[in-house]
């Protein structure tokens, strides 16, 4: 699915749960999605994300949401739908499956919770970033891709350990 449409859902369900995201928290959602969408399903999201200096970013779903720099971002809805009624229809349309619609919401659950600093400094100690921006001092801009097979590897031993310990 386009990134576009997948942040959409994102911050619709986030919206619909009465929780709102910025851009750079979109972001970090949005790889964690992708991350465990290549371990469970292969993929969901059919852009490449960049090592940016703040961690994982798709730059044209950056791009939609510039605009509302650190703030939240709001969506309006057409015909003044609520969220829920949404969700749906985006369900409908990106004929999204119960197994992605489950994966991105259980993301959004154990991920979600955390700050956007926090997502930052915990994408930024995983080996995906890491090799996207080897060589590259901290603050130094760069739009390295982040491999899809490096992040699949990664997450897929991370998920391994969990069920051996």
């Amino acid at each position: 699915m386009k990134a576009i449409d997948i942040a959409r859902y994102v911050i619709t369900y986030n919206e619909h749960k009465g929780d709102f995201i910025s851009n750079k928290k979109l972001q970090k959602l949005l790889y964690y999605v992708e991350a465990w969408g290549l371990v469970y399903m292969n993929s969901i999201i059919d852009e490449d994300f960049e090592a940016w200096v703040h961690g994982p970013v798709i730059p044209s779903v950056y791009a939609e949401f510039k605009k509302h720099g650190a703030s939240i971002i709001q969506l309006q809805y057409p015909d003044d739908t609520k969220p829920s009624e949404q969700l749906k229809k985006y369900e409908t349309e990106l004929k999204i499956t119960s197994n992605e619609k489950e994966l991105i919401e259980q993301i959004i659950l154990k991920y979600g919770a955390l700050s956007s600093f926090e997502l930052e400094l915990l994408s930024h100690s995983e080996t995906p970033w890491l090799e996207a921006r080897k060589g590259l001092e901290p603050h130094e801009s760069c739009n390295s891709k982040i491999e899809k097979a490096t992040m699949k590897q990664y997450y897929s031993e991370m998920l391994n350990a969990q069920k051996e310990s």
